[in-house]
């Protein structure tokens, strides 16, 4: 047995330091992580994987949230089906623990980190500074280091097509937008859902509301059902979900009432159907895949990389489960959809197009 690892960016002294500060009533969580770093490479049995083919994932409270979480897991277990590098993982709930489990990573030389989600910039800002020569990527939010690769989407060109369906859709020219919290990815959602509905339908009347104002907007369902009971009262017959897992609890509420939601990030048509209408696709599942293919290959680059309908980052589902909803709506959609892909046909970005304030 290689024990070689051990000794690696100094983890017996880490440990050690480790079981000394936790006897001194130190948080234990970093210790755990390297201990199960170590464990897990112990009982591999393979041979050390270099430097630069290392990498190690955070996921943000949960990987099965029903959309975002989860097609960050499709995309890494392609890559690992692929490559066969086995990838550590670690879920993070607080900026703290997000600042303690990168350091670690890093600490025992892992040379590609990724992160999921807007909710830990401030973090990485931190550690990308103190470990330069390490390359992180961030899914979903921006940070300008030269060692990290910042992966933005162009949401409203998904949310302008299924606008388009809301828009179309709509029995008596009311449609919702509910955003989990006023952040730019949910603002670029909500910009391009209201530019859709109205290029279809210029007198539709759209009310827009948001959960709340801290991440945890994201998870709460209970805030969604309360919310779109009210979108309800008001008329709205077809409501847009912009709000992670708490939407669903939006997809839920209006099924109940018998009318159409629309789903986002994943394929949520499914969930209720009959009552989903589609569902804004942001590929998660792809931007996580090339990352780490391209810090493999060794075309790993730092900057801003954005993803929309011509990469195919961005989408609206058609499916089984709402052919029959859509059957009159797809072809003036699917046309649509092409003309922004080949820049025929702009969606303005939310800091810009005044139809969105």
């Amino acid at each position: 047995m290689n024990l070689s690892f051990l000794e690696h960016a100094g983890a017996i002294d880490f440990c050690h330091g480790a079981v000394r500060s936790i006897a001194a009533g130190w948080d234990p969580v970093p210790f755990l992580l390297v201990l199960m770093l170590v464990l897990a490479t112990l009982s591999s049995g393979k041979a050390e994987t270099p430097a630069d083919r290392q990498f190690a994932i955070l996921f943000n409270n949960t990987k099965t949230d029903g959309g975002f979480n989860e097609l960050a897991l499709r995309g890494l277990a392609r890559f690992k089906s692929e490559t066969g590098i086995d990838v550590r993982e670690n879920i993070v709930r607080t900026e703290e623990e997000s600042l303690r489990s990168m350091r670690t990573f890093a600490r025992f030389g892992i040379r590609n980190i990724l992160l999921t989600g807007f909710v830990n910039e401030t973090a990485l800002s931190v550690v990308a500074r103190e470990f330069p020569d390490l390359h992180f990527t961030l899914i979903d939010g921006r940070v300008d280091l030269p060692n990290v690769r910042s992966v933005l989407f162009r949401e409203e060109e998904a949310a302008y097509l299924v606008g388009m369906a809301a828009g179309l859709a709509s029995r008596g020219g009311t449609v919702g937008f509910v955003g989990a919290i006023p952040i730019p990815p949910i603002r670029r959602f909500e910009c391009g859902f209201v530019q859709g509905a109205m290029s279809v339908r210029p007198s539709v009347r759209i009310i827009r509301r948001f959960l709340g104002d801290g991440p945890n907007a994201f998870r709460d369902k209970e805030a969604a059902h309360g919310v779109t009971e009210r979108l309800l009262g008001d008329g709205a017959d077809v409501v847009f979900a912009a709000a992670g897992y708490a939407g669903i609890g939006v997809l839920e509420t209006m099924a109940a009432a018998g009318r159409l939601g629309i789903g986002v990030d994943t394929d949520q048509n499914g969930l209720f159907p009959g009552h989903v209408l589609t569902s804004a696709l942001k590929r998660v599942d792809v931007a996580v895949y090339l990352a780490m293919k391209d810090a493999y290959d060794g075309r790993w680059t730092a900057g801003v990389q954005t993803l929309g309908l011509a990469e195919r980052g961005v989408d609206w589902a058609r499916d089984e489960a709402n052919a029959a909803l859509i059957a009159g709506l797809e072809p003036r959609i699917e046309r649509a959809a092409a003309e922004i892909a080949a820049g025929s046909l702009a969606v303005e970005p939310a800091d810009t197009a005044t139809a969105c304030r």
